[in-house]
């Protein structure tokens, strides 16, 4: 099993969305188990972007209950949590990927205060069962930043503000942190025609390690708010750049999962059960 971390040290920069839109281009394209989740409240994060079925709020409302953060904790603190009972409490989106909600807790509670102390153990469990586990750390806190000391991967999330890229590449903390860590950058809501460039982001802070544009699609962005990103990336996972706006952002996302694959070491484990190895 394989931890990917998705953070960014500020909001809005695609932090959840290129979470979810790479775990369902994962399991889309590739026979491998993946967990999704994060550390805010339920209904937050990745959720946000997933159907709720308003014909059956009551039967959703108990399967929530029962399921996510809180179950799985009650369950971990009783000293019961194994990996035959651990997607009892996850909720799965289709045959491959499952999500464990977020917490059902009192609004003056801090999330992350409350369960960040439990990841690496809930991970311990979560990696006999899945292939791949991909958490939503959210932004800024320190506490965000802690748990990627136990992720393989790191997906770093930033955009084309200058500003927000000088204080990322010119953190000398933060670099030794991640030394050790396998890290790719995601730059979101990208202008191919600003002079912000991918290429010269790398050129200007000399960085060598791999960097994907996602560009901003207008019809993703509806999905989201339609509360239908499955549906969409289903409908639009192999279109490519002469497609337009929604090809080229498809096309963007088959990079980043590709990308997560390949330094997670999934493709060539795959690639070596397919040889019979």
């Amino acid at each position: 099993m394989s931890t990917v971390v998705f953070w960014s040290p500020v909001n809005g920069r695609g932090t959840s969305s290129h979470l979810i839109l790479s775990a369902l281009m994962i399991t889309l394209t590739h026979h491998v188990r993946v967990l999704s989740m994060h550390m805010n409240k339920n209904g937050d994060s990745i959720e946000a972007a997933l159907p709720v079925r308003e014909e059956s709020m009551d039967h959703m409302t108990n399967i929530f209950a029962i399921t996510g953060w809180d179950a799985l904790l009650r369950l971990h603190l009783s000293g019961n949590l194994t990996r035959d009972k651990f997607r009892d409490y996850t909720v799965p989106l289709s045959r491959q990927l499952d999500l464990l909600p977020g917490a059902r807790v009192q609004s003056s509670l801090d999330v992350n205060e409350e369960y960040a102390k439990y990841i690496p153990s809930v991970l311990k469990t979560a990696s006999e069962v899945y292939d791949l586990v991909m958490l939503d750390a959210g932004n800024r806190d320190r506490m965000e930043r802690d748990m990627m000391k136990d992720a393989d991967v790191v997906v770093v999330n930033l955009d084309q503000n200058l500003r927000v890229l000088e204080n990322y590449f010119g953190d000398t903390e933060l670099k030794e942190q991640l030394e050790s860590k396998k890290v790719i950058v995601t730059v979101g809501q990208y202008d191919a025609d600003s002079h912000c460039t991918v290429n010269n982001i790398k050129r200007r802070f000399n960085y060598k390690h791999p960097v994907v544009a996602v560009p901003y699609c207008t019809e993703f962005k509806d999905a989201w708010n339609r509360r239908d990103v499955p549906s969409y990336l289903q409908q639009n996972m192999n279109l490519d750049k002469k497609n337009g706006q929604r090809g080229e952002h498809a096309s963007s996302i088959r990079e980043l999962a590709k990308c997560i694959m390949d330094n997670a070491g999934l493709r060539t484990i795959l690639k070596q059960l397919e040889r019979g190895a």
